[in-house]
């Protein structure tokens, strides 16, 4: 597989940081893993494809300041897009308190995604594929406040949606590209996914001796997943709340031995 790669960095006199990447997948490449056959012997085939990004980050010595990246990529075969972008602004009330907040956003459009094994009307087992559109979402927030050289307190918030709308059922050929499916009485939206989850951490990090620090976590998580799709996220967010909340506490504790100072 060749894969050809440019990319360029930028630093400006406000320390505010640019980047521009491209890559290129000139040739079309075997997936041997997605189709899920035991002998790997059917891959699928995977577009040739060009990625286009880019980045920018402030100064962090700044009070305030902002991350953003964004970026797409076209997949010629089965017409496949892909779009995505990413901001993270972040800000620091003194010395001992800051937060960060991150949204990033995906879209796929006319993307390959294994769906199960049919008999069809020829009493074959054959692996079905879909195309099929994803929708990403995650939000995080988290914060950190030092109480002293010694002792930190961290919390993180973390709302993530990730969907699977099946458009067509597809099988392979003996080339490895997709073709229409005798399937029937199936209906793509049965196999959509909407998967939403909601996970909180509070942290208590105490850093007794050098090299040693006892870790305290809390951790919360609600997880749900059906095939209605939910396109509006506060009705997302209801529907989480509304389940089984999972909670766990750990606590880690690490301590360095010198090895010289046990033979003295």
């Amino acid at each position: 597989n060749l894969e050809i790669e440019a990319e360029n960095k930028f630093m400006l006199n406000n320390y505010l940081f640019l980047m521009l990447k491209i890559v290129a997948n000139p040739y079309e490449k075997d997936d041997y893993y997605e189709a899920r056959t035991n002998d790997l012997s059917n891959p699928v085939k995977r577009s040739k494809s060009i990625n286009i990004g880019g980045y920018m980050s402030s100064d962090y010595r700044n009070k305030f300041a902002l991350d953003f990246g964004t970026g797409g990529i076209i997949k010629p075969l089965y017409s496949g897009l892909e779009f995505r972008w990413r901001v993270s602004p972040r800000y620091r009330f003194n010395d001992k308190i800051s937060v960060v907040y991150v949204l990033s956003v995906k879209k796929r459009y006319n993307d390959i995604g294994y769906i199960n094994d049919f008999v069809d009307n020829d009493n074959i087992s054959k692996p079905i594929l879909s195309l099929r559109n994803t929708h990403m979402i995650t939000n995080v927030f988290r914060g950190n406040y030092i109480v002293n050289n010694k002792i930190d307190l961290s919390f993180k918030l973390r709302y993530h949606i990730d969907q699977v709308q099946n458009l067509k059922f597809q099988t392979l050929n003996n080339n490895g590209y997709l073709e229409p499916t005798s399937i029937e009485n199936t209906q793509e939206s049965e196999y959509n996914i909407n998967y939403t989850t909601w996970t909180s951490d509070l942290a208590l990090n105490w850093r007794f001796a050098p090299g040693s620090q006892l870790s305290l976590v809390w951790k919360n998580a609600i997880n749900n997943e059906d095939n209605i799709l939910i396109n509006h996220w506060s009705n997302n967010v209801e529907e989480t709340f509304n389940l089984a909340q999972q909670n766990s506490v750990s606590l880690k504790v690490i301590y360095y031995l010198d090895y010289l100072y046990l033979r003295k």
